[in-house]
């Protein structure tokens, strides 16, 4: 992987925050969940890639209480900048003589839950605030590439949710250069929309499926071990395709091309160009298709304005709810997930 970020800026989403023990020993916020954390070592694994920058903005960084501060700690000791908290939305670097604005939030779909009331914390996805946001920074800075990194959408999903591509597109025209999304982990399409990119869900770059704190992480899934890792410079965007060997547990360079003429990223956008509304239409007849072949999916967000945007709301609080529910039956012993 040295061969690939040589003389190159590495930017990463960091999920799973640095902890200060052994995981046993530090408390977590949620013991109901998959408690995911990082080795010190991750440290060092993130210089010698040329990491720069980390994303902070997901379900995950706040697992273990004061695993956000020694993670910022360690960043800061490393000399890599960090953005997507609260108190730190986001962060500019500098790439090849190129100013860059890394700018990062955290959706409620990965969790339907307020992140702890802690003094920094990820950075919550707040639709038309979120905008305004990013809005503001392009006026303060014009000749910047503004990146969004999204973390959002259901695991495993093939396809961004409707309102989520259309948040997107939204934000290209306020001004965001690209558009990056998260969490779902698969790679999900590449769709241009104006003068910006937008890639919806770029999979996992490495996520061991090991033990954490006595429960297996896996997935059926052999797709949750590819990556795409997306290189932009003044010649333009790259697609590289990296796929995680999980018996050698290293990373594969496999294939790279243009990201905008990428056949394999194409056939994954099948709905590029769609309106809003004909992707609604599109979005609503794949998932039913997927239910008939007995696929589960998750309520669909339609869109974060209007009535739609009422009704997401209320499903959001509905999924919180269902939440708890879980909770209590897995206490009660009345539910054991499969990989517990």
């Amino acid at each position: 992987m040295e061969r690939l970020t040589a003389g190159h800026a590495l930017v990463v989403n960091f999920e799973g925050a640095l902890i200060h023990a052994a995981p046993e020993a530090c408390q977590v916020e949620d013991v109901y969940k998959y408690n995911l954390y990082s080795h010190s070592s991750s440290m060092d694994t993130l210089k010698a890639l040329n990491t720069v920058a980390c994303g902070l903005a997901n379900n995950h960084i706040c697992d273990y209480k004061s695993g956000l501060d020694h993670t910022l700690a360690a960043l800061n000791v490393a000399g890599i900048q960090a953005f997507g908290t609260r108190r730190q939305p986001w962060c500019q670097i500098t790439v090849d003589g190129r100013p860059y604005l890394l700018w990062a939030a955290c959706s409620p779909l990965p969790e339907p839950t307020a992140m702890p009331g802690t003094a920094d914390a990820a950075q919550l996805f707040e639709p038309e605030a979120s905008l305004q946001q990013l809005s503001a920074l392009r006026r303060e800075f014009p000749a910047a590439t503004l990146v969004a990194f999204m973390h959002w959408g259901y695991e495993l999903a093939r396809h961004p949710q409707p309102a989520d591509r259309e948040w997107a597109r939204r934000a290209i025209d306020v001004g965001v250069s690209l558009v990056i999304g998260h969490h779902p982990h698969l790679v999900q399409g590449l769709e241009r929309h104006g003068d910006g990119v937008i890639a919806y869900s770029l999979g996992n770059f490495a996520l061991p499926q090991v033990n954490y704190r006595g429960r297996e992480l896996r997935y059926k899934s052999e797709s949750v071990c590819e990556q795409l890792v997306l290189r932009h410079s003044a010649a333009g965007l790259r697609s590289v395709w990296v796929r995680y060997d999980k018996a050698r547990a290293r990373l594969l360079v496999e294939r790279e091309h243009d990201a905008l003429t990428d056949p394999e990223l194409a056939a994954r956008t099948p709905f590029a160009g769609l309106s809003d509304q004909d992707y609604r239409a599109w979005f609503a007849e794949e998932t039913r298709a997927e239910r008939r072949s007995g696929r589960k999916s998750g309520p669909t967000m339609w869109s974060y304005r209007g009535v739609a945007g009422i009704e997401g709301r209320i499903k959001c609080g509905l999924m919180g709810w269902r939440k708890r529910v879980r909770r209590l039956a897995i206490r009660a012993g009345l539910h054991k997930p499969y990989n517990w």
